[in-house]
């Protein structure tokens, strides 16, 4: 009995050890330095770049000879995206912003 109950034993705490205990004794190396934001930074703008992204559409109605008329009008955003670089650090930064939102047909505010 004491020998069934060893051989089990074994068998759970070898299984432990080849899958459960390396992975919780793990070293976690940093390659890199990471950046404190109390860090002053000498930022300079490196490149600005536009993006049209396609978001939806919406229908709109208007009259024509004293007739009620519907059309879809397409929406897209146009996306500014600045790349900021500083060369005390090698760090870069984006700032992203929808610049417009762009209708395809000329309507009233919608």
């Amino acid at each position: 009995m004491e020998i069934k109950l060893f051989v089990r034993l074994s068998i759970i705490f070898g299984i432990l050890i080849v899958f459960g205990v390396p992975s919780a004794f793990a070293e976690v190396k940093i390659l890199e330095r990471v950046p404190t934001t109390i860090e002053k930074h000498n930022w300079k703008q490196s490149s600005v770049h536009y993006d049209v992204v396609e978001v939806g559409e919406h229908e709109y109605t208007y009259w024509k000879n004293f007739i009620r008329q519907s059309r879809t009008c397409q929406i897209s955003h146009r996306i500014k995206t600045i790349v900021y670089y500083c060369e005390e650090h090698n760090h870069t930064k984006v700032e992203t912003v929808v610049d417009e939102v762009i209708h395809s047909n000329k309507h009233g505010e919608h």
